[in-house]
């Protein structure tokens, strides 16, 4: 099977390699990196993985055609080949189609998804995935009309798709995740299809942005008996936006959205789950700033559950704030960052350390520290043992 799926990439990768030499209209960009991460207090080394991430795009007058095909290769595992987008988009005056499957990124979160839902979160590595990497693509059809400083996009899912969970013998896998893996999902029919849309506006001293959208919770709920209790999907409706400006050299930000009468799993009487509906906030505060050349960046997020009931199975609040402080050296060739998710009650952290050397143009090698700590009840102490050092080297084309 590891032959077969390989000589298949290998096969594709050639014909579009010779495509794009051959074809004048037809670019190709990509990326192979090369990724080693070890724990030291486990004494192992769970990540060896090779990536290939291509991109070609071909040009028409009035059309373009994107697919992103990849590659991971791990040495425990098949090879993972897909194609993260495939589409086609067609410009027209005044609105732009988009057809195929493609990432949908809204919002002005940082490390946070809150009115960013069109596109699945892959959660199989935590959250640690590259910003590229941590959406799934979905298919849709997208249409963006524009007129002056606005712009109204409309999103349709005819299909629904989950987000991404860690496998069964993964160090990312949890006890609690056994519960949910049996989810089945919601079949192809009309009535189940996805629908977004937002109206955007970019001025020269604010933008803004106001959404709404009828989708399935990509998080199964639990119901049934608490002895063999069956997970599925829920419908909710969602409404939200974001506003950021500028106040001299302070980038303000901020992003909430209401969800609608959202399920969450409660523990109704003895032995019996059921699924209840609340409606739920969510929003962040940000703040980004700039002193004597180091970016800072910092957050507060936080969700409540309205007319909260103790039977559910998750806190009424949740808490969490982010720092990032940035900078460069020896002539813009050497990064140095930190990057921190706090959780609030109960206090946890994950901390990020990092530093990424440019060998030359389009060469980064890079080593840092995914570091877990707090209270294991939390969401990043949870996995203290997965306390991480890694170092990888990619090669940007």
């Amino acid at each position: 099977m590891k032959n077969g799926k390989m000589t298949a990439f290998l096969l594709s990768f050639l014909v579009v390699f010779s495509l794009s030499l051959f074809a004048g209209d037809i670019e190709m960009t990509g990326m192979v990196r090369s990724y080693t991460g070890a724990r030291p207090a486990e004494g192992d080394v769970p990540v060896t993985e090779q990536t290939v991430d291509l991109t070609l795009q071909g040009y028409g007058e009035l059309t373009r055609i994107t697919v992103n095909p990849y590659v991971y290769l791990n040495p425990d595992v098949d090879p993972e080949i897909g194609v993260r987008e495939a589409y086609i988009d067609i410009f027209f005056p005044f609105v732009d189609l988009r057809i195929g499957k493609q990432t949908v990124v809204w919002g002005e979160a940082e490390g946070a998804f809150i009115t960013d839902v069109v596109s699945p979160q892959d959660m199989r590595s935590f959250i640690l995935a590259d910003f590229r990497e941590v959406r799934m693509g979905v298919t849709a059809l997208k249409a963006d009309w524009y007129a002056g400083p606005f712009t109204v996009e409309t999103v349709w899912l005819p299909r629904f798709v989950p987000a991404g969970r860690p496998d069964v013998g993964s160090i990312w896998y949890t006890d609690e995740m056994t519960l949910l893996s049996g989810a089945s999902l919601p079949d192809g029919r009309l009535e189940n299809s996805e629908a977004f849309g937002k109206i955007s506006y970019f001025g020269s001293a604010l933008n803004a942005e106001f959404m709404a959208g009828y989708a399935w919770d990509d998080q199964p709920v639990l119901t049934g008996s608490l002895s063999s209790p069956d997970a599925v999907y829920r419908r909710y409706a969602l409404t939200g936006g974001s506003l950021s400006t500028t106040l001299g050299p302070l980038v303000l930000r901020s992003e909430g959205a209401v969800y609608l009468d959202r399920d969450f799993t409660a523990l109704t009487g003895p032995g019996t789950i059921e699924a209840l509906e609340h409606n739920q906030i969510h929003g962040l505060g940000g703040l980004d700033w700039s002193f004597l050349g180091t970016d800072m960046s910092v957050q507060y997020i936080a969700d409540y559950i309205i007319d909260y009931d103790d039977r559910i199975q998750r806190d009424e609040y949740s808490q969490t704030a982010t720092f990032r402080v940035r900078d460069s050296y020896l002539s813009d060739t050497l990064d140095l960052e930190l990057f921190v998710y706090l959780g609030i009650d109960p206090w946890d952290a994950l901390l990020r350390p990092s530093m990424t050397y440019s060998i030359e143009d389009g060469v980064d090698l890079k080593a840092g520290a995914e570091i877990f700590v707090g209270d294991e009840d939390g969401r990043f102490g949870t996995y203290r043992d997965n306390t991480m050092l890694f170092a990888s080297i990619s090669w940007y084309f």
